[in-house]
C-alpha cells in the first residue's frame, strides 16, 4: 500500500477511468478539474493505491468531511487484479485505515452497476445495510450500452 499524496487531475482520472470504467463510475469525471484538484489535494482526502509486484493494483479513496466518520468514496482493483484473492485484503487494509483517529463510522454505498459481488463482500467484511434509495446518475453511454447488451 501507497499513499498517494496530491496527484495531478490527469492522473488520478487516468487509474479512476482504469479501475471505474466497467462499472460506470463517473463521479470525478464530470467534475471541473478545478474542483476535483480541490478535493483530491484536501487534507480530509487520503489516496492509497495498492501495488502488487511493482504494478498498480488498485485504489482507495477515503474522505473525512465529516467529523467522526470515514467514507469510501472509491475503492476497485484494476480489471487484470480482479479475482486473484486481493480484494478481500484490500477491502481489510482499507477499514482498518479508515478506522485511524477518532472514527466513530465508517460508510460507503455501492449500486446495481457495481460489481455483482460488491454487495456481498461489503456485507461479509462487516458492514450493514444502511438504506436503499433510488437516484439519478450519469453514467457514460458506452457502459450503459455495454449493460444492455449483457441483459443488465
Amino acid at each position: 500500500m501507497t499513499r498517494w499524496k496530491r496527484p495531478e487531475p490527469h492522473e488520478y482520472l487516468e487509474l479512476f477511468s482504469a479501475v471505474g470504467s466497467a462499472w460506470g463510475w463517473s463521479g470525478r469525471l464530470i467534475m471541473a478539474e478545478k474542483e476535483l484538484k480541490v478535493l483530491i489535494h484536501a487534507g480530509t482526502t487520503e489516496l492509497f493505491r495498492l501495488r502488487c509486484q511493482g504494478e498498480t493494483a488498485g485504489f482507495v479513496e477515503l474522505n473525512r468531511g465529516i467529523p467522526g466518520q470515514a467514507e469510501i468514496a472509491y475503492f476497485g482493483l484494476l480489471p487484470g487484479f480482479i479475482g486473484r484473492g486481493l480484494g478481500k485484503y484490500f477491502l481489510d487494509w482499507s477499514v482498518r485505515r479508515a478506522w485511524v483517529g477518532k472514527t466513530e463510522r465508517i460508510w460507503l454505498h455501492t449500486c446495481a452497476f457495481d460489481h455483482p459481488d460488491a454487495l456481498a463482500v461489503y456485507l461479509k467484511a462487516g458492514f450493514s445495510r444502511c438504506g436503499e434509495r433510488v437516484e439519478t446518475q450519469a453514467y457514460p453511454e458506452e457502459c450503459l450500452r455495454k449493460r444492455q447488451a449483457c441483459g443488465g
